[in-house]
């Protein structure tokens, strides 16, 4: 798809980085609602917490990642890649290895502040800005192939999870997660970070100074520019939706009589097309620019909602998760190349970071306005179709923000 020999070569010369993107947006999962939530039910019932109470708890760790995040994001402009990024997979070792010993409400809080700041948040942030800043005229295929962690964890990690909590204590399993992460992530990435000659992004520490006359924006001068602002609401549109959805998804699956063992196998359907999507975003990135792409990214998402809302039997699940995963695989390559495009490079570290807590930001709100509506016995057939009115509204915004660039 992405002119065949062209885009063989670039992976042949730049392999090694791109497999540093890719191992930290898999190894972001353990962070990730899609994992989190399915501890979900273990978690309600140890602490005896109700959807809502979960929900509105599960929002505060998560506002409170995104406002450290606000502080933190910068410093992958000031420190060595190499230096930064190890000591930020070390903490997410630790934190994902200390989850397994929450025993409260007071505690699940922290261990989830935690392990949302250091994998959603910060593994996610260093990636996909490394990627943006070493590569321009491959840009978009970098960020698509690094961003494949993403469904790649969502294709292995539901399935294996629902299977190990059969024979496990969920407990167990953090711990289990974190000696997989500190044997499969810690051990390369030093490994994979080199600079090489056809790296040809202006945001690198050797290029940025022959770049002088590109216009690259502050973070203060990217905030007073309304464009961000009306984009933004497209990443807050899908992290949050299907944030809710994946947090409340036991909850909704028993809604709709569907097994949970199905539901998980969907999560590879989820995956794989989610691989679809950041390919496909990636090839028209590179060919058409991001502003012309992202206006469209949030369609796949309304027309998922719809069908989640109204459909009934268990095969639906599988076209739902199809549809939702190519859209999701979609924003993200595309959204992470608009900003260099809008903002330029040299500090796309501090701009990035905003994005990312707008992202983040978005993900708190999902599951506690689901748990106040399933607590309040809203149907589905309703959230499904207020949500998918929200999201075109977003849509519609992105479209007027980027007609004139």
């Amino acid at each position: 798809m992405f002119h065949g020999l062209d885009t063989w070569y670039f992976i042949r010369r730049e392999w090694r980085f791109l497999l540093f993107g890719m191992l930290l947006t898999f190894w972001s999962s353990p962070g990730q609602t899609f994992v989190i939530s399915i501890f979900s039910s273990h978690l309600r019932t140890d602490f005896d917490l109700s959807h809502g109470e979960f929900g509105a708890l599960y929002t505060a760790a998560t506002l409170l990642s995104a406002a450290l995040l606000w502080k933190t994001g910068p410093l992958v402009d000031r420190f060595p890649l190499k230096y930064f990024v190890t000591k930020a997979a070390l903490i997410m070792v630790g934190a994902t290895a200390l989850f397994s010993l929450v025993q409260g409400p007071v505690t699940l809080l922290l261990g989830i502040f935690v392990v949302r700041f250091m994998g959603q948040g910060m593994l996610n942030h260093i990636a996909i800005t490394a990627m943006a800043r070493r590569f321009e005229q491959q840009r978009g295929r970098a960020l698509a192939i690094a961003g494949l962690g993403f469904p790649l964890s969502e294709a292995v990690f539901p399935p294996m999870v629902v299977l190990a909590l059969g024979i496990f204590e969920w407990r167990h399993l953090w711990l289990i997660m974190a000696g997989l992460m500190a044997l499969f992530l810690l051990p390369f990435l030093s490994r994979l970070i080199h600079h090489t000659p056809t790296q040809d992004g202006s945001g690198t520490p050797e290029l940025v100074t022959l770049d002088e006359d590109a216009k690259s924006w502050t973070r203060a001068e990217m905030l007073r520019d309304p464009r961000f602002f009306m984009v933004a609401l497209t990443a807050v549109a899908q992290s949050g939706i299907i944030t809710g959805l994946f947090f409340h998804q036991v909850h909704i699956v028993s809604l709709k009589m569907w097994s949970l063992e199905w539901w998980s196998i969907c999560f590879s359907i989820f995956a794989f097309f989610g691989i679809l999507g950041n390919i496909t975003a990636g090839f028209l990135v590179d060919h058409f620019s991001a502003h012309r792409i992202v206006p469209i990214v949030l369609l796949p998402l309304i027309c998922a909602l719809l069908l989640f809302g109204y459909s009934e039997h268990y095969l639906f699940a599988a076209i739902v998760m199809a549809i939702l995963g190519f859209g999701s695989g979609m924003t993200h390559p595309a959204l992470s190349a608009l900003w260099p495009e809008l903002y330029g490079t040299q500090h796309l570290g501090a701009i990035r970071s905003v994005a990312t807590v707008v992202m983040v930001f978005g993900s708190a709100l999902g599951p506690i306005f689901l748990g106040w509506a399933f607590d309040a016995s809203v149907s589905f057939l309703m959230i499904a179709s207020t949500a998918a009115g929200v999201a075109g509204i977003c849509a519609v915004s992105a479209r007027i923000a980027l007609r004139a660039k």
